[in-house]
């Protein structure tokens, strides 16, 4: 009888055991990740012919080339983006966030309104491409390496 109850006490000794390291593997992670994270470009773009050019640059300043920064940040669970001619200073990224579909470092965003692309996040960086770009179509199709703001 103390040999069926040792048996039984270990087999579920050794059930619980497998059972909790197989639960307390690391489940990818959504873009909730990244939250409270912003991140700028590391080059500039020219947005001189895109006719959008946001009120806050001022181009007596620049001249008739405009150049920006792409912004990026992650709150919510959504993503904003801003151009920005200014790289040290996060801007108020007073746009409409974008939800991402994906999972670990990989993600899809679509704007519903002419900007999609993809997002590819590492510790320290994310890089963007455009599929779309209604704003600046001159960066479509390109790899922007923006790295994280601290």
């Amino acid at each position: 009888m103390n040999k069926k109850i040792l048996s039984i006490i270990f087999s579920l000794f050794l059930v619980g055991v497998f059972s909790v390291s197989c639960s307390s593997k690391e489940d990818p992670k959504g873009i909730e990740q990244f939250n409270g994270n912003t991140y700028v470009s590391t080059e500039t773009f020219d947005v001189s012919e895109t006719g959008s050019t946001p009120e806050t640059f001022d181009i007596s300043e620049t001249g008739s080339t405009i150049k920006v920064y792409l912004w990026l940040t992650v709150q919510d669970g959504k993503v904003g983006m801003y151009p920005d001619v200014n790289n040290a200073t996060a801007p108020d990224f007073l746009v409409a966030y974008m939800n991402v579909e994906g999972s670990g470092a990989d993600y899809t965003f679509d704007s519903g309104y002419g900007n999609s692309g993809t997002l590819k996040f590492t510790d320290t960086s994310v890089t963007v491409k455009f599929r779309e770009n209604a704003g600046m179509f001159g960066i479509k199709s390109q790899d922007i390496v923006c790295n994280k703001n601290v």
